[in-house]
């Protein structure tokens, strides 16, 4: 799947972000469309 498509699928979710969660819980809502996932959150992407 190309990162465009990728990102319309997350985009269409409207996914909400919560500051209060932190770097880790609000990177993890995105799979592996983000850079460095697992430096961030300290998992592979699923």
């Amino acid at each position: 799947m190309s990162f465009d498509k990728k990102l319309c699928h997350y985009a269409d979710q409207r996914i909400s972000l919560d500051l209060d969660d932190g770097a880790k819980v609000n990177y993890g809502k995105f799979g592996d469309i983000l850079a460095e996932v697992k430096a961030v959150t300290g998992k592979k992407a699923e």
